[in-house]
């Protein structure tokens, strides 16, 4: 006799089956959903999956065979295979002059048959809006050196609109069964997870998408690796692009090195307990009335550090598309807390809608959180411009920032420490140019002469906009001389001797020496390792052996 969990999982294994209208076929001696086409709740993760495949119950199967789908629907999608060997082009095949260029620059090249791609039945372009998975291969190369080729599965990534636009980006699923599991090191520098197994090409916004990951890394807000590539469509050039690792439950356990943790994403499905982790954080959010907004009681379940640096990489950035990304809870630290993972951030630097700003530096920053005053914009502002200002982020940036010193003054350090000491001009500059070494002529210019003056300008207006919002004078600036030479340390970190910093009215800001010196400030004499002063209109400080 069956025990009432076998029983349970036999009887929802035969509705998953019959829900496929007969179109299930008999392989090795049982039915088989391949796992590439399951959700991955169903099959890779959770107590469900794990307990049909030690039942016997469902198979996984390499995609060797042609592929039917039993569900059309927007969601995900259940699959079985078919007796039909399908013909895979080998994504080795591409031609010289398709690699040349820089030495340096990443070349993707995918294969896929091209009834897979346009068939209107089951193409995953000709129906993108079911995200079907296909056989393919794929084929990696630095330069002209081969760093990876193995079979594959390739998928869409995104909205169905974006394809009818023209727009094309691919996911891209590596196992073991295929040939390889995993990329080779060293092809996404990747601050989350290694390896990777799964990552996406992604086109129209490599530039934005690719600073502002960088961005948010350097400032200490974790970001997927990404780098730049040339796509290589069944040996057709596509253009330039973006490889990231893919963000999901599966990278971040990996991230994590278990999976005793909460994982909930803004857009997109999750675990049972994943949903209720989530649920039950926003439900007790909306619930906290203003003077429970404080340091000791929300930052007992929220990393307020984490909050005030992945809000303010998305301010600086201009990201204004920004409701996106996962939060993330590990269950097996001493203390734990929600904490964010940035995600899709290419509607940043000088990408905006149509009539939203004259300037690309002057795209909306605070107030892309704050919502506090209309964005100059000709015709709609899109929806979720302004549903993201009622999100749990925006909640509880506004609630702390209304109630909190503690987190206001945190916020406005994490603030004046990135654009003094790490968003710098000298830091991005290189960032800059190595994107454009693969564009010529207008396409150059374009994508970018914008990005450059972005970033040149971008510091100082944030400075004047969150002056502005927050009901302050006008920014301080420090300037500090000291003799050539001479090495100091400014809010922890090292500077020379012609420092110059941007702060808010009231700021501590200090300055250490290695050894006893001399300081003069407004004309007052001391001496010492360090010196603290206020930002309280422009100075200049002395240092003097």
């Amino acid at each position: 006799m069956k025990s009432p969990r076998t029983a349970f999982l036999l009887g929802l294994l035969a509705i998953v089956l019959n829900a496929l209208d007969g179109t299930s076929v008999v392989h090795a001696g049982k039915r088989v959903l391949s796992r590439s086409s399951v959700r991955a709740d169903l099959l890779d993760g959770g107590t469900l999956g794990k307990s049909l495949r030690k039942m016997n119950l469902v198979g996984t199967a390499a995609p060797d065979f042609a592929w039917t789908w039993g569900l059309k629907n927007r969601d995900p999608r259940l699959e079985v295979l078919s007796g039909e060997q399908p013909y895979i082009p080998d994504a080795l095949l591409v031609g010289e002059q398709l690699l040349a260029g820089s030495p340096s620059l990443l070349a993707v090249s995918l294969a896929i048959a091209p009834e897979h791609l346009q068939d209107p039945d089951g193409g995953i372009l000709a129906n993108a809006d079911v995200r079907l998975e296909r056989p393919g291969s794929v084929a990696l190369f630095r330069g002209q050196e081969l760093l990876l080729h193995t079979r594959c599965g390739i998928s869409l990534h995104g909205h169905a609109f974006k394809y009818e636009r023209g727009w094309a980006s691919f996911k891209v699923f590596m196992r073991d069964e295929l040939g390889l599991a995993q990329l080779p090191q060293g092809v996404i520098q990747s601050p989350l997870s290694l390896p990777v197994d799964r990552f996406l090409v992604r086109g129209a916004s490599f530039v934005s998408s690719n600073l502002s990951f960088e961005v948010a890394n350097r400032i200490g807000s974790p970001a997927p690796g990404m780098e730049l590539c040339r796509l290589i469509l069944n040996g057709e050039d596509q253009g330039l692009m973006s490889l990231t690792e893919h963000l999901t439950r599966r990278s971040m356990g990996r991230c994590l090195g278990h999976d005793d943790f909460d994982f909930y994403r803004a857009r997109g499905t999750h675990t049972i307990r994943d949903t209720k982790a989530g649920e039950a954080l926003e439900d007790w959010v909306r619930e906290l009335k203003p003077s429970e907004f404080t340091t000791p009681i929300v930052g007992d379940r929220i990393d307020l550090d984490n909050l005030a640096r992945h809000l303010f990489a998305i301010m600086w950035c201009g990201v204004d598309d920004w409701a996106q990304g996962a939060r993330v809870r590990d269950r097996r630290v001493d203390h734990p807390r929600w904490s964010w993972v940035h995600w899709d951030m290419d509607r940043a630097f000088n990408r905006s809608y149509p009539g939203q700003i004259i300037r690309p530096w002057q795209k909306a920053g605070m107030d892309l959180v704050l919502g506090v005053r209309e964005v100059e914009q000709q015709g709609d502002r899109p929806r979720t411009f302004i549903d993201q200002q009622h999100s749990l982020r925006a909640l509880l940036f506004k609630g702390m920032l209304a109630n909190d010193q503690a987190f206001r003054d945190l916020f406005l350090r994490v603030a004046a420490t990135s654009m003094n000491h790490l968003i710098l001009e000298e830091w991005m500059e290189p960032l800059i140019l190595e994107l454009g070494e693969g564009l010529e002529g207008i396409e150059r210019g374009s994508a970018i002469g914008p990005a450059r003056s972005f970033m040149k300008h971008r510091s100082q207006w944030m400075l004047n906009d969150i002056c502005v919002l927050m009901g302050f004078g006008a920014p301080v600036r420090i300037r500090l001389r000291a003799p050539m030479g001479a090495q100091f340390e400014v809010d922890g970190y090292p500077v020379g001797p012609r420092y110059v910093g941007w702060y808010f009215p009231g700021q501590m800001v200090r300055v250490t020496s290695s050894e006893s010196i001399g300081w003069i400030v407004d004309g007052v004499r001391s001496r010492g390792t360090e010196i603290e002063v206020e930002a309280q209109g422009d100075m200049l400080i002395f240092a003097r052996p």
